[in-house]
């Protein structure tokens, strides 16, 4: 097979519309049947090596916990503190919602659970209020982005895994960025609140004591979570484990809003969701040692050197790929075949591999905004039943606002590293 086929191959897929997997998978194995000297053996000893990780397992406990809690009441609850603080506020409800998507992110680690889950509520009380409907459109799809950034991440596990990086401390300093970047969009929303002289509701102390009294059980699960992770009392996949038990103790014995079919319900769609993701992380991993093979990483780390001359042109040659990269593919699989790739370049220009992965985290998040692969995008289309290109133009101001938090955070290494106790001073940030 010359490589003449495998770029037909690979153009024919992508066409079809063939799920991408696939496409890597296939170009993968053409790749190598084209002349490398591989047993099938030891692809196959690579694809389940690749998922043969302990730190794997806390996936798919993240995403059940985060379903659970969209089809129960802590989703509710945390929306009704929200709107209880901000509601109050020119364009405090669209700052509600980045809110309830921030402190659900903490807990489902996941975008399209967290914007299906805070969107189908948030967007009929926005609109409701009296909110543009490209406002709200824009607001949610955008903030809805927000879990592949605060912790627990999935992308950040998966970071964590093919780069060697304490994952602990990626979550930890995930925290700070991830703030900054919900207030961005919450300065846009309220900026927009007042230009638009968009109705309020009156401010209840009582209402707010009320909504946060009722939010304390689902509250303490992100504590819980990070708590646990950051006292060292379990690590991550622990954590994961004990944000289950505790959503489904939550959910059926405290809130009385789920039964035994529910839990089974969920169960199924978040199998679901983990075969999709487990296939992707298994094919990379085998396009990854095709890459490893023909000694790509030596090859961009010389072609680099050659016109990246401070730390300062690497990070910004570094977002630009992660901007472009994220035009046409998933976070997953961008981290899995560009992290690799980067590393060796990003430790020789001093570069922390903490910094480079919230950089990276954040980078990609724009991806999940971006045409033609948005998921969020697609996800909000499909959850809101508006037309693509409407979402595209809604999401264009708040994905800005994300751009400059990436911009910031590249360039402030000290954001990264702010929780992060007795941190090891940060390489990144000096030239």
């Amino acid at each position: 097979m010359t490589l003449g086929l495998v770029v037909l191959l690979l153009l024919v897929l992508v066409l079809i519309g063939a799920p991408l997997f696939l496409v890597i998978g296939a170009v993968s194995l053409g790749l190598f049947w084209m002349g490398n000297d591989v047993e099938l053996f030891s692809l196959t000893k690579t694809m389940f090596d690749s998922l043969n990780k302990p730190a794997l397992l806390s996936i798919p406990l993240y995403v059940f916990a985060g379903a659970l809690m969209s089809r129960g009441e802590i989703a509710k609850r945390l929306i009704d503190l929200a709107m209880a603080a901000l509601g109050w506020v020119r364009g405090g409800l669209a700052a509600g919602a980045v809110m309830a998507c921030v402190l659900f992110a903490a807990i489902s680690g996941s975008s399209p659970v967290t914007l299906i889950a805070i969107g189908t509520i948030m967007y009929p009380a926005m609109i409701q209020k009296g909110y543009p409907d490209k406002m709200a459109l824009g607001v949610l799809t955008v903030s809805g982005s927000l879990g592949i950034l605060i912790p627990p991440s999935i992308p950040m596990i998966i970071f964590s895994i093919v780069t060697g990086t304490d994952v602990n401390k990626l979550f930890i300093a995930g925290i700070v960025p991830g703030i900054l970047t919900a207030l961005l969009i919450i300065l846009l929303a309220l900026f927009l609140g007042l230009r638009l002289e968009i109705s309020t509701q009156p401010f209840s102390a009582k209402n707010l004591v009320t909504a946060f009294w009722r939010g304390i059980p689902a509250l303490l699960l992100p504590v819980l979570i990070l708590g646990g992770i950051y006292s060292g009392i379990y690590n991550v996949t622990e954590a994961a484990a004990v944000g289950a038990v505790y959503a489904i103790g939550v959910e059926m014995l405290f809130f009385k809003s789920l039964k035994i079919k529910d839990i089974g319900d969920t169960l199924h769609d978040s199998v679901m969701v983990m075969g999709t993701i487990f296939i992707i992380i298994a094919m990379a991993t085998v396009f990854n040692y095709y890459l490893v093979l023909q000694e790509a990483p030596f090859w961009l780390l010389e072609n680099l050197e050659k016109f990246i001359t401070s730390q300062t042109m690497f990070l910004l040659v570094t977002m630009g790929i992660l901007l472009v990269v994220g035009l046409f593919m998933d976070s997953i699989s961008a981290v899995l075949i560009l992290a690799p790739l980067l590393l060796p370049t990003a430790l020789l220009y001093e570069v922390d591999p903490i910094h480079l992965g919230i950089v990276f985290i954040l980078g990609l998040e724009i991806g999940y905004l971006t045409p033609p692969v948005g998921v969020n995008l697609f996800v909000s289309a499909g959850v809101f039943n508006k037309p693509f290109g409407r979402v595209v133009v809604a999401a264009l101001p708040y994905l800005l606002m994300v751009l400059l938090a990436l911009i910031i955070v590249a360039f402030v290494p000290e954001l990264t590293f702010l929780l992060i106790s007795g941190s090891d001073s940060p390489a990144a940030g000096t030239e």
